[in-house]
């Protein structure tokens, strides 16, 4: 994610979105960027600031509805796997806009659905064998959540029509894993006073 973030050799300071147990910060960390990691989950930050243990590296429990910053405040912004567990995915994209400086580029890992003759057999891996080698290990509920919450995500066209909407002036994507995941990059020139 860091290489789509940050093709022009500069670090800056970014806001890693969904921080969690902080492994896409991490990447961050270790080229040299400061990271703020948000998520709203407390006990998932305190695991990524002992495995970070970086002073470039700093945790806070957030909303992606409503964070707790200025605008204009970061270079970029990573979002691994968590915007599509943003239901309000508007709301969502409008706030990473406003606290995004003028050319800032926002970086999105998501599941999306493959398409062609692979996607009849995702699907069935998805919605029925996952969640059952899962209640072998743990709940077959989450499972189940994770492929519903794929099919609820808009598809690739319209998730960059919708970061367009939200005043960013670019979106591209690259799927990776045969469809099964894609990178969104989404930039902003300038931004209006």
């Amino acid at each position: 994610m860091w290489s789509a973030l940050n093709n022009d050799g500069n670090k800056g300071v970014i806001l890693d979105l969904a921080s969690g147990t902080g492994d896409s910060a991490k990447g961050l960390v270790q080229k040299g960027s400061l990271v703020i990691g948000a998520d709203l989950s407390l006990q998932m930050l305190r695991t990524a600031v002992l495995k970070i243990a970086s002073p470039n590296y700093h945790a806070i429990v957030a909303n992606g509805y409503a964070l707790p910053f200025r605008d204009d405040t970061f270079e970029g912004m990573t979002c691994a796997f968590g915007i599509r567990n943003m239901h309000d995915t508007r709301r969502a994209l409008r706030e990473i806009h406003r606290v995004l400086k003028p050319k800032g580029i926002a970086v999105f890992l998501e599941f999306s659905r493959p398409k062609g003759m692979f996607s009849p057999l995702y699907n069935v891996y998805l919605k029925h064998l996952l969640p059952k080698i899962a209640s072998l290990f743990s709940s077959a509920e989450a499972y189940r959540y994770l492929a519903e919450s794929i099919a609820r995500f808009p598809d690739k066209e319209e998730f960059c029509s919708m970061l367009v909407e939200s005043g960013f002036d670019s979106c591209d994507c690259m799927d990776m894993t045969f469809g099964i995941v894609t990178i969104y990059r989404a930039q902003l020139k300038n931004k209006p006073i």
